[in-house]
């Protein structure tokens, strides 16, 4: 199993608005809860908390069945379903609060992201949460764009061969917006 799908701790637990992400994200609605069933993840409750690894093996099935756009695609459907504590003025601002948004949808050892912000609207994003890495690319950018009146951003590996899918520990993006 690739470390992108692999939680941290048996005991590390992700929030169900998280998880609607999946249902909200692919066109396949039905193959979705299919797939999340078939890893007792049933009828979800964006207040109830459900072990990660089973999040984690239903998006290695998704992988499977319909590849990294699928990914990508349930990634970028993510910031339309979580809580934030707080309005961000703007996507400067979200970012520094990237990790404490990512740590308020999971409980226990689930890695998290380090931003360095390397010029006006450039940043560093180290990211050591065992998602794969479409996901993630998908959900950095449609977070990016919730805070920045929608526009373009670019997410691009920094080394494509740090990746988690090559069983490295993190995946580093450079992020412009």
């Amino acid at each position: 199993m690739s470390a992108e799908y692999q939680a941290l701790s048996p005991t590390t637990e992700v929030k169900g608005n998280a998880i609607l992400a999946i249902l909200n994200g692919i066109m396949h609605r039905d193959l979705a809860e299919r797939i999340l069933a078939k890893h007792g993840i049933h009828d979800v409750n964006p207040d109830y908390w459900y072990p990660e690894q089973s999040w984690l093996d239903a998006f290695s099935e998704i992988a499977g069945e319909l590849g990294d756009s699928a990914l990508f695609a349930i990634g970028r459907a993510v910031p339309q379903v979580m809580d934030f504590p707080r309005p961000f003025a703007n996507a400067t601002d979200a970012l520094k609060t990237l990790d404490e948004v990512y740590q308020a949808h999971h409980r226990g050892k689930a890695g998290g992201y380090e931003v360095s912000f390397l010029e006006p609207n450039k940043a560093r994003i180290a990211s050591t949460n065992p998602r794969p890495c479409a996901y993630d690319m998908g959900f950095i950018t449609a977070y990016i764009e919730k805070f920045n009146g929608g526009k373009k951003v670019k997410v691009v590996h920094e080394e494509d061969i740090c990746c988690r899918k090559h069983e490295y520990h993190e995946c580093v993006y450079i992020v412009s917006w």
